[in-house]
């Protein structure tokens, strides 16, 4: 019954949330459906987090997510998921504009935007293996930090240099060589700072809270676009530069945070 209880409010906190998260701009910020969604999702977390401190043997065990490596772990995949929305929900919008209509933008086509996310892809087919390698050589920290900061530069590169369709392809490589170390990074703190019966539950909660900041992302995102619109309705040049200079002010944010990480010694496979 216990488990039950804890999986309900969990699953209760984070629907509430994401709805709210997501709906939030269609529904408005203020509305009473949004407002009682957050209230809801407040209130059922911190009733689950009571309720795991309780029982002897926790779906999710609080005292291990507050471990150091975690903690920060986890708050470092917030801020990844945070800084995500600059390029992955962002660039789509920004190529396919067309130059005609907006000033900006190269009108691509559907097929042709995916081309412009293939090189941070194929970054990442390296970037993984190695953030493995310096992990190994100095700890982890040090190349999750290292992911961060290069999404950082990246996201500066979108914001300041985007005329042409190199610079956009040039700035998505940067960007797809930091996340994806990142990634591995972050898996390798959570995995050697837990218990070998609580790796499932610990990187799980890490997923869920990159999701939660990817909803955040795309919702700050969102605003901003909505804001600063021409007289066709078509966001304004200075919204994309707005909103990739927040995505790289968060990505740096992750880079420091990251550095807080102390793994635990002897643990680092």
């Amino acid at each position: 019954r216990v488990d039950f209880i804890g999986a309900t409010l969990l699953s209760v906190g984070l629907v509430s949330l994401l709805v709210a998260l997501t709906e939030g701009e269609s529904w408005g910020w203020g509305s009473t459906r949004v407002v009682g969604l957050l209230t809801l999702a407040a209130v059922a977390l911190v009733a689950w987090g009571f309720a795991e401190t309780k029982v002897p043997d926790p779906m999710v065990d609080m005292r291990m997510l507050a471990r150091r490596p975690v903690f920060f772990a986890n708050l470092t995949g917030l801020i990844a998921g945070f800084a995500m929305f600059g390029s992955f929900v962002l660039v789509p919008n920004f190529v396919q504009i067309s130059e005609d209509v907006a000033g900006y933008g190269f009108g691509a086509s559907a097929t042709t935007t995916g081309l412009y996310l293939v090189p941070a892809a194929l970054a990442g087919f390296l970037m993984g293996p190695l953030a493995g390698i310096m992990g190994r050589r100095w700890g982890s920290k040090w190349p999750l930090s290292l992911g961060m900061t290069l999404a950082t530069i990246g996201l500066t590169m979108l914001a300041e240099w985007h005329d042409e369709p190199w610079q956009v392809v040039a700035a998505m490589l940067v960007f797809g060589l930091g996340i994806p170390m990142t990634f591995a990074a972050m898996a390798n703190i959570i995995v050697t700072a837990v218990r070998p019966t609580e790796t499932g539950v610990a990187t799980g909660m890490n997923t869920v809270m990159r999701t939660i900041g990817g909803v955040i992302g795309g919702q700050v995102g969102a605003a901003i676009l909505t804001a600063e619109t021409g007289p066709l309705g078509i966001p304004q040049e200075t919204a994309f530069t707005t909103a990739f200079w927040i995505s790289a002010a968060a990505a740096l944010v992750g880079a420091a945070v990251a550095l807080l990480i102390t793994p635990l010694r002897g643990r680092e496979s």
